[in-house]
C-alpha cells in the first residue's frame, strides 16, 4: 500500500527535513516520490537538481515532481472531455481547449488533490512525500473528500424535500434521458453520480487511515513556534488527518516532549522511525450509551472552540475550520446538555 506523508509547520523553510526524510525512505529500498509545487528553489537546492512537471529520478529510489497548476489543468480537462464524450450524446466541452484555460482561485488545491489521487492509483511508489506551499491549504485539500461529501448529501437532502424538486422532477428524467446514453434510469456503476460518490468514499477512507496518510509537525524551539505547531496539530484533527510525530529544526526534543505527548520527537540529524505508526487518540469518539462525543483538539483553548447545532448534526468550529458531525438518529433533535473543554479533549453530552 502506498503511503502519503505531508508536513505542517515552517512552510517554505522545511526543505532540509523533507529532503532528509525522502532519502531515509529511499535508503530502505522504498520507491519514493517527492511532490512539491512551483517554485521551490530551496528544495531544488536540497536535492541538487532542477525539478520538472513530470516525475524524474533525482537519486537511486527517489523521484521528484514539481506540480504546475496550468499543466495539471490541461491534463484534467482532457480527462473530463473524454468522460463527457463517454456519457453525453452531443459533447459541448470539445470546442474548449485546456491550453486556453486560466487558473481560478482555489483551483490549485483541487488539481493537486487529483494529481495525488492519480499517483496513488498508478501504484508506482511506496511512499509519496507531499510538501505543500501552505499548511492551511494542505489541510483544506485533505478535507475536501469529507466536506464535499457533506455538501453533496446535505444539499441533495434539502433539494429533494423542496417544492422546487417536486415541480421539476417530472421534467428531469426525460431531459437526462435525452442527454445521457442509456438513460438516467440505468443504475450502472459507471454512471457519473456513482463515480462521484465512489471518489468521496475513497478519499475519506484514505484520510481516515493513519497507515495510508499521516502528517508530521515541523517546528523550531522558540515558544511561539511550538505554539503554532500545536495549533496546526489541533487543526489537523478537524479534517481527520492523524499527526504521527514532530521534527525539531532546532533545540532538544526532551524540552518539548510533554507538550506534544504522545507524539515522538526527532531532529533532522536524528530522524524518527517513519515505519512506526504512533497510537494517537482518534479525532472523534462517539459513546452511544453515554450520549457523548469526545473530540481530540490539542493546541486550542476553550475560547477558540465554538459549537452550533443546525439541521441533523453538530458543527464544531476550531482552527479556522468547521467540522460537521452527523448525529445518530436517536440523538437528532436533542440539545446539548453539557460541553466541557479540558485540553486536549472536548467532551459534549446530549
Amino acid at each position: 500500500m502506498t503511503r502519503i506523508i505531508t508536513w505542517l509547520g515552517q512552510a517554505g523553510q522545511r526543505a532540509p527535513v523533507v529532503g532528509a526524510v525522502a532519502r531515509w525512505f529511499a535508503q530502505r529500498q522504498r520507491r519514493v516520490l517527492l511532490v512539491t509545487h512551483c517554485p521551490n528553489p530551496a528544495l531544488e537546492a536540497e536535492l541538487g537538481t532542477a525539478l520538472t512537471p513530470q516525475p524524474q529520478e533525482v537519486s537511486p529510489g527517489l523521484a521528484a515532481v514539481q506540480l504546475q497548476a496550468i499543466v495539471l489543468l490541461e491534463q484534467l480537462w482532457e480527462e473530463l472531455k473524454a468522460l463527457e464524450a463517454r456519457y453525453v450524446k452531443s459533447p459541448f466541452f470539445r470546442d474548449v481547449y485546456g491550453q486556453e484555460l486560466g487558473i481560478l482561485p482555489g483551483l490549485d488545491s483541487l488539481l493537486t488533490l487529483n494529481a495525488l489521487r492519480l499517483y496513488l492509483k498508478e501504484a508506482q511508489y511506496d511512499v509519496i512525500i507531499y510538501d505543500g506551499t501552505s499548511d492551511r491549504e494542505t489541510l483544506r485539500m485533505m478535507g475536501v473528500p469529507t466536506l464535499a461529501d457533506w455538501y453533496y448529501r446535505r444539499f441533495t437532502q434539502v433539494f429533494t424535500a423542496s417544492e422546487l424538486s417536486r415541480n421539476v422532477s417530472p421534467f428531469l428524467s426525460p431531459l437526462f434521458g435525452a442527454m445521457f446514453t442509456g438513460g438516467w434510469e440505468n443504475q450502472n456503476l459507471e454512471q457519473p453520480q456513482q463515480l462521484l460518490e465512489d471518489l468521496f468514499r475513497q478519499g475519506q477512507a484514505l484520510v481516515n487511515d493513519p497507515q495510508a496518510l499521516a502528517a508530521y509537525l515541523v517546528t523550531g524551539d522558540q515558544p511561539a513556534e511550538v505554539q503554532m505547531a500545536r495549533w496546526w496539530w489541533g487543526s489537523a484533527q478537524q479534517v481527520d488527518v492523524r499527526v504521527q510525530g514532530v521534527i525539531l529544526t532546532q533545540g532538544e526534543p526532551a524540552r518539548w516532549g510533554e507538550l506534544f505527548a504522545p507524539l515522538p520527537l526527532g531532529t533532522v540529524s536524528d530522524l524518527l522511525d517513519f515505519d512506526q505508526i504512533t497510537p494517537v487518540p482518534p479525532p472523534l469518539r462517539l459513546d452511544v450509551e453515554a450520549k457523548q462525543i469526545q473530540l481530540f483538539l490539542p493546541g486550542f483553548s476553550k475560547s477558540q472552540v465554538k459549537l452550533t447545532q443546525y439541521g441533523p448534526g453538530l458543527t464544531v468550529e476550531a482552527g479556522d475550520q468547521r467540522r460537521n458531525i452527523t448525529l445518530p438518529p436517536e440523538w437528532q433533535g436533542s440539545a446539548i446538555t453539557a460541553a466541557r473543554f479540558h485540553e486536549p479533549y472536548l467532551t459534549i453530552t446530549f
